[in-house]
């Protein structure tokens, strides 16, 4: 058992179960049957292009070297590996303390913005932060007047917006090169749109909170941010190709640097303080690519296959639009890393995150979304002509 087995093990106080035992699946889905009834469900349903279900059915299956990696018992760092990560990391400044402030106001079930503009307010840096991105083009009306007042401006951005952005601003600056701030960059916008997606896909079946969704979505890949502040241009180069040459991911990782993103994302945000379901996703984040479902941890299961379903919506769709000259996505170490699904994941969006897969209106939202987000990233994408 690794290193990372027995931290997570020893952090949430939880016996390891295979998650893939057959009988653990049977009771889960013995369990399920006893629930609310369930929607129809027809596998050979015909969807518009315009619509999630058609989407998920582009995305591929696992194929035998996606398993190369075992999720369950993660290949042992070796020490050099490990008292390499942990001196660099403590290196890294700490999470000031007004983000944890901000982070127990939006954990109460009555918080407002007029709460969080309180906080926010003990910050003059932090202020500015929040209204210049209030008063950008991502976020303001055509032709609408500035907002100068934090409450006002948090109204506008959405608690759970603001607590991306409040994170983002308070964040340590781990950049470097002009190249690795792109590849930084690459990382927010990333991590910025799984957020915004999560969120969204969260909110129908009411299981998992708006903010939850949305910060786990914001630091699942926390990890990535880590190797892009440690690692050296040549380990990169080597992960790139490693990536770009189909090698799975965590696999890739392991063989050009040692250990993974999910190993330096676990260390990161032990040293952050980040809460335990932050901690958990970054464990987790990965399972839902080779597992059911059924078979994950039923207290992480709807807040995994959110995470899951928003990374197959943002890869599918950014591939798919059409590209302008100078866009900078194929820049990205990670890029060219698909993710893979499971057929019953659309059984899992329908049935229990009561997500239509035939809405029309549904795919809009969320391809309108990654839009806005885009225009924050000027540096990453480009204008593009749609052929719409």
């Amino acid at each position: 058992m690794s290193w990372l087995s027995n931290l997570f093990d020893q952090l949430f106080n939880r016996k390891r179960e295979s998650t893939n035992s057959p009988k653990q699946a049977v009771k889960s889905n013995s369990a399920a049957k006893k629930g609310a009834p369930r929607q129809n469900f027809e596998t050979d349903a015909e969807y518009s292009e315009h619509s999630l279900g058609h989407l998920l059915k582009q995305i591929p299956r696992p194929t035998p070297e996606t398993y190369a990696y075992d999720l369950n018992t993660p290949p042992e760092i070796s020490k050099e590996a490990r008292d390499h990560l942990q001196a660099r990391i403590t290196q890294i400044p700490p999470m000031p303390e007004i983000w944890h402030r901000v982070q127990e106001i939006l954990q109460r079930d009555d918080a407002s913005a007029s709460d969080l503009g309180q906080c926010v307010a003990q910050d003059p840096v932090l202020t500015a932060h929040i209204l210049q991105v209030c008063n950008s083009s991502a976020y303001a009306a055509t032709g609408g007047s500035e907002i100068s007042n934090i409450p006002l401006a948090i109204a506008r951005l959405g608690l759970d917006e603001a607590s991306s952005v409040i994170f983002r601003a308070l964040a340590p600056n781990m950049g470097g090169s002009e190249q690795r701030k792109l590849e930084i960059r690459h990382v927010w916008f990333h991590s910025q749109a799984i957020a915004l997606l999560s969120k969204i896909l969260a909110e129908p079946s009411h299981q998992l909170s708006r903010h939850d969704a949305t910060m786990i979505g914001m630091l699942h890949d926390i990890g990535k941010l880590v190797i892009l502040h440690l690692e050296p241009e040549q380990q990169l180069n080597r992960l790139k190709a490693s990536i770009e040459q189909s090698i799975p991911v965590l696999v890739a990782e392991q063989q050009a640097l040692g250990y993974t993103h999910i190993d330096a994302g676990m260390m990161l945000a032990l040293h952050w303080r980040l809460p335990k379901q932050v901690r958990s996703a970054i464990a987790f984040h990965h399972h839902p690519t080779v597992m059911k479902a059924n078979d994950l941890p039923q207290d992480l299961r709807q807040a995994m296959m959110v995470v899951h379903t928003a990374h197959l919506i943002l890869q599918h769709v950014i591939q798919t639009e059409p590209k302008a000259e100078g866009d900078a996505e194929n820049g990205s170490v990670w890029h060219s890393h698909q993710r893979t699904c499971l057929f019953e994941i659309r059984r899992f969006v329908q049935q229990e995150m009561s997500i239509s897969l035939s809405s029309e209106s549904f795919y809009g939202q969320v391809v309108a979304e990654i839009e806005r987000l885009k225009l924050s990233f000027p540096d990453l994408f480009t204008s593009e002509a749609k052929s719409d």
